[in-house]
């Protein structure tokens, strides 16, 4: 065939496509690739709308992420910007489930020198991977939808990975995790709804799991509990972070300082009950 001949091909679309709403005008076609998947060929529309954030956000969302919880998200408002409202935990069980039981079946045929089953193995892998990480982005945009004029705040992962230095079997798990590409579900998700999204740089957030959110400590942490030497808080260290990122965001967006902060409700559990892959307090 010459290259230069066109030819046409019929398309048939998948559910839950934005590709009518393209053509009535609502979104703008900007690529087009096209991928051959198992004999079939496919065709990946990137589609881009103009969407309306509020100029001045009333609510923080300040979004953590970790090895132990893949994501911590915590809401603190303008009108008390001390107090912080509804901390919500995802611990991604299931990521963390698909990835070891594929690693393991990789191991295995690797073991038996079968090369193209383990090729095969990573479209699958990611495919499921990738569904669960939009089931908790969904579930982040709604959690952030429920306050007022939000706005989602996280911290920028360049260089997280080289950066996290513990075992063998932590590192393993950690870099297996995917932070970045949840934020760009959640990016897109969020700005979809009308909810801007910032970045917070790694000196915004400096030391923000080692401080104590109510009386600003600076102390070390051992275990799933941040317990201030200080004061006495004891908090659960990612939900401590949480809390300080949006504490750095709401000061530099001119809400005013906590210092001292109001203590936090300590008729709040410590740790997060866990309930399908996220949990609240």
């Amino acid at each position: 065939m010459n290259r230069r001949e066109r030819i046409s091909l019929p398309i048939v679309f998948g559910e839950k496509q934005r590709i009518e709403e393209a053509f009535r005008g609502e979104w703008h076609f900007t690529t087009v690739e096209m991928v051959k998947r198992d004999g079939e060929w496919y065709a990946h529309f990137v589609l881009k709308k103009a969407v309306e954030v509020p100029d001045e956000p009333e609510t923080v969302i300040a979004i953590d992420r970790g090895e132990h919880n893949l994501a911590v998200a915590v809401a603190l408002s303008k009108n008390d910007p001390c107090k912080p409202m509804k901390g919500q935990f995802w611990r991604g069980e299931e990521i963390k489930k698909i990835r070891g039981l594929y690693n393991h079946i990789r191991r295995r045929l690797q073991e038996k020198k079968l090369l193209k089953k383990v090729k095969e193995l990573k479209g699958k892998e990611r495919d499921k991977v990738n569904q669960e990480l939009h089931i908790i982005a969904n579930q982040i945009v709604e959690y952030a939808k429920q306050f007022p004029k939000p706005i989602i705040v996280m911290e920028d992962l360049n260089g997280i990975r080289s950066n996290f230095k513990k075992s063998k079997r932590l590192n393993r798990r950690f870099h297996s995790l995917p932070f970045r590409k949840l934020q760009t579900i959640i990016e897109y998700k969020a700005l979809l709804e009308g909810i801007e999204v910032k970045y917070l740089t790694k000196k915004e957030t400096r030391n923000t799991s080692k401080t104590c959110h109510r009386c600003g400590h600076v102390a070390q942490v051992k275990g799933r509990v941040f317990k201030c030497p200080k004061c006495g808080m004891e908090y659960d260290r990612d939900l401590n972070a949480c809390i300080n990122i949006a504490h750095r965001v709401m000061s530099s967006m001119g809400w005013g300082s906590c210092e001292p902060p109001k203590p936090a409700n300590e008729e709040i559990g410590v740790k997060p009950t866990l309930n399908a892959g996220s949990s609240r307090l």
